[in-house]
């Protein structure tokens, strides 16, 4: 049987997009789809703070700061 894999926000480099595939935290899951992190959605990480405490994201044309926690919630396609 054939493992999935994921990744997280966490995992990109600066200007990588990935699909965004699920969000781990059910109680995040609410603010971040309201945030327009939907399954399917395209997130491209835009920057990180210098010591990886929040992750500057786009989706959609929006961009938005999320905290390390809230960015390795949100599951990506390998």
């Amino acid at each position: 049987m054939m493992q999935r894999r994921y990744r997280s926000i966490l995992d990109l480099k600066i200007k990588e997009s990935a699909k965004a595939l699920a969000i781990s935290d059910s109680e995040l899951a609410c603010k971040l789809t309201a945030m327009g992190v939907l399954p399917g959605t395209m997130v491209e990480l835009v920057r990180h703070s210098p010591f990886g405490s929040a992750y500057y994201v786009k989706v959609d044309g929006i961009r938005f700061a999320l905290r390390a926690e809230e960015a390795a919630s949100i599951l990506l396609e390998v």
